[in-house]
């Protein structure tokens, strides 16, 4: 079996991954993490047309559809590597991500919070 694969990051996704970047590293000044940790990831989504009629809920809705979560997260961890958050998204042993649109009141963004879990071991 002979070839090759190319795989790439569309220009849109790398684009905000490298704006993520600069955000991150504004918001970390610090080196790069080198511990293992947990990633908690909150990605808020523009809410549709379709969800702003008075009888939609104020509160954040759960968001089902394109981008996959897998692959907000993925974007996420990437970003916080290029940013010199975490040295390698390898150390990210823990990972809760959500994929919700805003409320009403709020617009887009990305909630992320990175906690050291070294030295903690894991049973059953």
């Amino acid at each position: 079996m002979g070839g090759h694969i190319r795989l790439y990051t569309p220009k849109k996704t790398a684009d905000w991954e490298r704006s993520a970047a600069l955000l991150a590293r504004n918001a970390w000044m610090r080196g790069p993490s080198e511990d293992l940790c947990r990633a908690d990831i909150v990605a808020v989504f523009s809410r549709p047309q379709r969800l702003l009629r008075k009888k939609d809920p104020l509160q954040r809705i759960y968001h089902g559809s394109k981008p996959d979560i897998d692959n907000v997260a993925k974007s996420v961890l990437d970003s916080l590597v290029m940013a010199g958050v975490i040295r390698d998204d390898k150390q990210v042993v823990e990972l809760f991500v959500r994929s919700v649109y805003a409320s009403k009141e709020e617009g887009p963004c990305v909630e992320v919070r990175l906690s050291s879990i070294d030295g903690v071991v894991v049973s059953g």
